[in-house]
C-alpha cells in the first residue's frame, strides 16, 4: 500500500501573494500620482503661455520705444523739458502700451566738467487707453542716450531692465 503524503505547511506560505498584492498596489499609487502630476502641468502650461507670450510682447515694445526714441535727437525729445511721450505695439497678437518720461540729471565728468544725462524710463503696460502706472506694469527700464551737441544719438546704454512678477 502506499502512503498518502500531506503537504508540509511552512510559515512563510502565501508571502508571494501578499508580496504580489503589494507591489501592483504601489505600482498603481505612483501611476496615479505620475499622471497627477502631468494633468496639472498640462493645465499650467496655458496659464504660463499666456503669461510669457505678455511678456514678450512687453519687451518687444519697449525695444520698439527705444529705437523711437534713440532715432529722434535728443533735441527733439525736449531735451529733458518734455514730460515724455507713448505709443502702443502690437506683437504676437498682445497689444502693449509703453509710456515714457525723462528723467535727465547732471554729473560730473573727470575732468570736472558737467555732463548733461540724457536718461529715458519706460513703462510698458497692457493697452487699456489709460497711462501705465507702476502698479499695471509689466516692464520697466531706464535708458540712457549719449549725444554729441545736438546731433543724433551716438550711444545707449541700458541701466536698468525690470520685469515684474
Amino acid at each position: 500500500m502506499t502512503a498518502v503524503r500531506t503537504p508540509v505547511r511552512h510559515a512563510d506560505s502565501g508571502a508571494a501573494l501578499i508580496l504580489a498584492i503589494g507591489f501592483v498596489l504601489m505600482v498603481g499609487a505612483i501611476s496615479a500620482g505620475l499622471a497627477s502630476l502631468a494633468t496639472s502641468s498640462l493645465n499650467n502650461r496655458t496659464t504660463l503661455d499666456s503669461v510669457r507670450t505678455r511678456e514678450y510682447a512687453a519687451d518687444a515694445a519697449v525695444q520698439v520705444a527705444i529705437s523711437d526714441v534713440r532715432g529722434a535727437s535728443i533735441s527733439a525729445l525736449g531735451a529733458c523739458s518734455t514730460p515724455g511721450g507713448s505709443s502702443v505695439t502690437t506683437a504676437s497678437s498682445v497689444t502693449i502700451r509703453v509710456d515714457w518720461t525723462n528723467a535727465c540729471g547732471a554729473i560730473s565728468a573727470a575732468d570736472g566738467t558737467v555732463v548733461v544725462q540724457h536718461n529715458v524710463i519706460f513703462i510698458a503696460c497692457d493697452s487699456t487707453g489709460q497711462a501705465c502706472a507702476d502698479t499695471s506694469m509689466i516692464i520697466r527700464a531706464r535708458i540712457n542716450f549719449q549725444q554729441l551737441g545736438n546731433g543724433p544719438v551716438t550711444r545707449t546704454f541700458v541701466q536698468s531692465w525690470h520685469v515684474a512678477q
